[in-house]
């Protein structure tokens, strides 16, 4: 299985768990950071209490969540996953695509380091590239 292939299993992988609300800490290193720059949940969420803290979060608003990949792309230690996430308010039963961009950093171990999560364009693209 090549590098991109492997990253972005871990990279779902810990997606889908996260929002089952139960975060599969062997995919991710124990310090790992999860940096949301929009929405209510923005904040650096470190560690698996700090992942509790997000899905605690989350979940006050939103009480049904899922992710579809678009796209994939690769550079040195880290891969950008481009997807649409489809939320479902508690209250009111709408549901929400957002597009986002996941941006994610791996050890040399393969377990992922970090993860920051954009809802803009440009702003995923300077980040991805400022590397």
């Amino acid at each position: 299985m090549s590098q991109e292939n492997e990253r972005l299993r871990v990279a779902e992988r810990f997606l889908e768990s996260l929002l089952a609300g139960e975060p599969d800490m062997t995919l991710v290193t124990e310090d790992f950071e999860y940096e949301q720059h929009f929405g209510s949940t923005e904040g650096l969420y470190v560690g698996e209490e700090g992942l509790r803290r997000w899905i605690g979060t989350f979940y006050e608003i939103w009480d049904e969540a899922s992710v579809r990949t678009d796209s994939v792309h690769q550079a040195a230690d880290r891969i950008a996953v481009v997807s649409r996430v489809t939320v479902r308010g508690g209250l009111t039963g709408i549901e929400v695509e957002i597009r986002t961009t996941n941006i994610w950093q791996f050890g040399a171990d393969g377990r992922a380091s970090r993860l920051d999560a954009f809802n803009e364009d440009d702003a995923a693209e300077a980040a991805f590239l400022d590397e």
